[in-house]
């Protein structure tokens, strides 16, 4: 399936997942392998157990992990999908098929349009589109023409279709990129910026897309680049270079409506962070803590707050360091607890 995938800090159109049918060696959640086995037709594929035994006849020519109770499987160029028993869940006559998620799994027939199958084998958003998405938190990303909108479960645009890409709804936000001003690569453009889940835009499209994440709990970071002092401008045929452009940067939290939560005045590089805390720098080389509503938890100056990697368990405190050597350890709620014969600090 022609499928945008994302990981932490990459994101990018890949070839239709046909071409990345490949020899499973890991386990479903019935531990079942894809095994290629010799037949009187030649080499085929099918599933074993755990135990060795062939629970699935191998009669496919390629085959795939099992995920969330089923697998994708192909005979003659046409694909679907089967249960752990290979029973077919959707008829082996596509040319591409991706996973059920949200209940809906992105498919095509021809390999150039498509749209969307639920799990009784129903077509429920038509063959639409260039591109799909898999579906979050009921909303999926579509392309046509090399632009990017978002759909609904119904398949009803909620954007126009002007994105150059839409990562995945986490936490009720979805990061969208609207330009790529950069040659480093689209992370490093300044046109990134965040919508809700009815598709309205709840952040300017300028922030640096490298420290802007989404940060998937219903909070996102906007670092916005300021030009500083004036550059001299050379245009090639792609790109325009402002050469001796140098940045202020400054970086506010913003929740699902789009509210500050925390502004850019409070002057934090926003670094790490868990469903509760934020770790936080402030002139470059102090780190502090503070939680969702800006209150400050361990001061910003520190030298540097580890991750949590000591204690009795081994990962319930970390070191606190209030100087080259000296430091105290804290618990994830970031309470000083005395350690290892480190005490805490009296004031």
């Amino acid at each position: 399936m022609k499928v945008v995938r994302y990981s932490a800090v990459t994101f990018r159109f890949l070839p239709p997942l046909l071409l990345s049918l490949v020899l499973s060696v890991g386990a479903s959640a019935q531990r079942l392998a894809a095994v290629r086995l010799q037949t009187m037709s030649g080499e085929k594929f099918g599933y074993q157990n755990a135990a060795g035994a062939v629970v699935i006849k191998p009669r496919f020519e390629a085959a795939s992990d099992f995920q969330d109770g089923c697998a994708r499987v192909c005979i003659g160029g046409r694909c679907g999908l089967i249960d752990s028993t290979g029973r077919e869940i959707a008829a082996l006559k596509f040319k591409d098929i991706g996973y059920f998620h949200d209940g809906l799994a992105g498919v095509s027939l021809d390999g150039r349009k498509y749209g969307y199958l639920n799990r009784a084998g129903v077509l429920v958003i038509p063959y639409a589109f260039d591109e799909v998405t898999d579906f979050s938190e009921g909303r999926a990303a579509v392309a046509l023409n090399g632009r990017a909108a978002l759909i609904n479960k119904a398949g009803t645009l909620l954007t126009p279709y002007k994105y150059l890409r839409i990562e995945p709804m986490q936490g009720g936000i979805a990061r969208v990129c609207v330009r790529n001003d950069s040659r480093d690569g689209i992370e490093h453009s300044n046109f990134w910026g965040f919508i809700n889940v009815q598709g309205k835009e709840i952040s300017k499209l300028t922030c640096y897309g490298s420290e802007s994440p989404n940060l998937g709990n219903g909070y996102a970071v906007t670092r916005i680049a300021t030009p500083d002092g004036r550059p001299t401008t050379i245009k090639t045929a792609h790109y325009t270079f402002l050469v001796g452009k140098t940045y202020n940067y400054n970086s506010a939290l913003i929740d699902k409506t789009g509210r500050v939560v925390i502004p850019s005045s409070a002057g934090y590089e926003f670094g790490s962070w868990t469903d509760s805390y934020l770790r936080v720098k402030k002139d470059k080389f102090y780190e502090g803590v503070v939680d969702y509503t800006g209150k400050v938890v361990l001061p910003v100056n520190f030298w540097n707050i580890t991750e949590f990697e000591f204690g009795p368990d081994g990962k319930s405190l970390a070191k606190a360091f209030t100087s080259e050597r000296g430091f105290f350890y804290v618990d994830k709620q970031f309470k000083c607890v005395a350690f290892d014969g480190v005490k805490c600090p009296e004031y």
